[in-house]
């Protein structure tokens, strides 16, 4: 799993991890996804964090998770 600041970032907000060390991060990513899906997935969210889920600014509200992100509207 490749952790940028937009992993960490969107990974906290959706609850797989509470760590902020990007390698803590990555190995709490890995125990939950299957391996095949590592690479796949953190292109998504990095793409999803460019886009809609802004750290200054996120658009939850255009969100296609914000129905199961625990910190939907709340940022």
């Amino acid at each position: 799993v490749v952790v940028d600041t937009h992993v960490k970032r969107i990974s906290k907000l959706l609850g797989l991890t509470r760590a902020t060390d990007p390698a803590k991060v990555e190995v709490d990513l890995m125990s939950r996804l299957p391996e095949e899906t590592w690479i796949d997935f953190s292109h998504r969210l990095i793409l999803h964090g460019r886009a809609v889920c802004k750290a200054r600014r996120p658009r939850c509200g255009e969100c296609l998770m914000e129905d199961i992100c625990p910190s939907a509207n709340k940022v």
